[in-house]
């Protein structure tokens, strides 16, 4: 423990009785109790949080949202050396915390959850000042050492880019892992403030487990969404879209959509009504409830988010550029196909209509008609959730014993 300030003008007397009770703060602050709640610590708007929020719902605690503080410094070196020195430095309950918001004099929470790099320095710094006693739950994979949180919620492609490292990496005791990453969404609203619409959502532009979107994917994005049997399209953009790729999308996708065009086979196709939500800009309506009033979703494969959002709302979701997917994520589509949740974007009559067999049986699925496909397979999100509030819960009454 580090000891306080005491200057040597005082009598050894006072710097005594300072010294003890200092200790004594010192004993109480590491023996106090936790707040029966969970924080949710987050620098993104609502969508980010959805997940969090549900898992904070089904342990049954209150919880409360707490957004992190700007900081020049990336979220890597924080992570990785400063936020250490900072809390042994100045760890006292009294100051407010360096790396989240309005959390002065406030107890510590039970559970603290973050899922974005950019919340992490948060989360560990709630570590810190709680004595190791609060809760630690990332969604994701952190990008720090995996023993500095107390429960990771895995996809099972995170455990597939651990697996790569080694079979023990993959099967890690504060770990618990879902076919999907957490939605936070438990049903299908029964009402939608918009109307019906086929949806595209684009990613960031890279997924590092096999995938980079080039101009020429945005190209044949534009041309097969010519060729979808609905007029009325509506295009997500992301928070994180780099402006260079933004610029690519409007030029390359946006505008030939709404303009007359003539395809490859010289068929002529009619403009489309297009409607933008950029999450760049404010007011935009919750992903949830774009999605959940899609008659389709079309993602770019380098969007595994907006997937595991669409498949819990039980909605049709196609993928495009799956084709030019590699690695594990190749391997993690494969797996989502096998299981009919999701399916090739390969709409009738695009560049891939020789595809088509022509033994198919029964109605031919127009957004990917390259063979005959199975029923949609129902995805249990509520599950998911369930299974790893259960675990969180026994990581919490562990550390009580």
């Amino acid at each position: 423990m580090l000891q306080p300030f005491i200057p040597e003008l005082l009598t050894p007397c006072i710097r005594r009785n300072i010294l003890i009770a200092s200790r004594r703060w010192y004993k109480a602050e590491r023996h106090s109790s936790l707040a029966p709640e969970t924080w949710i610590i987050t620098s993104r708007g609502a969508e980010a949080e959805l997940p969090a929020i549900s898992l904070a719902t089904e342990l049954g605690t209150p919880y409360s949202i707490k957004h992190t503080q700007w900081s020049r410094m990336s979220s890597n070196i924080l992570t990785r050396s400063f936020v250490d020195l900072k809390n042994v430095i100045s760890g006292a309950r009294t100051r407010n915390m360096t790396f989240v918001k309005g959390t002065g004099r406030e107890i510590m929470p039970r559970f603290a959850i973050a899922a974005s790099k950019d919340a992490l320095p948060g989360l560990l710094e709630i570590k810190k000042r709680s004595m190791d006693r609060s809760i630690l739950i990332y969604l994701g994979l952190p990008a720090t050492s995996l023993s500095n949180i107390d429960v990771l919620a895995f996809s099972k492609l995170n455990q597939m880019k651990l697996r790569r490292l080694g079979p023990a990496r993959a099967n890690l005791e504060n770990s618990v892992s879902t076919l999907l990453p957490l939605s936070g969404v438990k049903a299908v609203p029964q009402t939608f403030a918009l109307e019906p619409a086929v949806v595209v959502c684009i990613g960031k532009g890279i997924e590092p487990a096999g995938y980079r979107m080039m101009k020429s994917d945005v190209e044949f994005l534009a041309q097969q969404l010519q060729h979808i049997p609905r007029s009325r399209i509506r295009i997500v953009l992301p928070f994180e879209l780099h402006p260079k790729m933004r610029t690519l999308i409007e030029t390359n996708l946006i505008s030939p959509l709404r303009e007359r065009s003539v395809d490859f086979c010289g068929e002529e196709h009619q403009p489309r009504e297009i409607e933008i939500i950029d999450y760049a800009q404010r007011n935009q309506p919750p992903l949830s409830d774009v999605l959940a009033s899609a008659s389709h979703v079309i993602v770019t494969a380098d969007d595994i988010p907006s997937v595991s959002l669409a498949v819990s709302l039980q909605r049709p979701v196609y993928i495009a550029g799956e084709e030019r997917t590699t690695g594990l994520l190749r391997d993690y589509y494969h797996t989502l196909d096998s299981n009919n949740f999701v399916r090739r974007f390969y709409p009738k009559g695009s560049r891939y209509s020789y595809m088509v067999a022509s033994d198919l049986v029964g109605k031919v699925d127009e957004f990917s008609a390259i063979r005959d496909h199975e029923p949609w397979a129902v995805y249990d999100a509520q599950k998911d959730l369930e299974h790893v509030a259960s675990f969180v819960r026994k990581v919490y009454d562990e550390s009580n014993r």
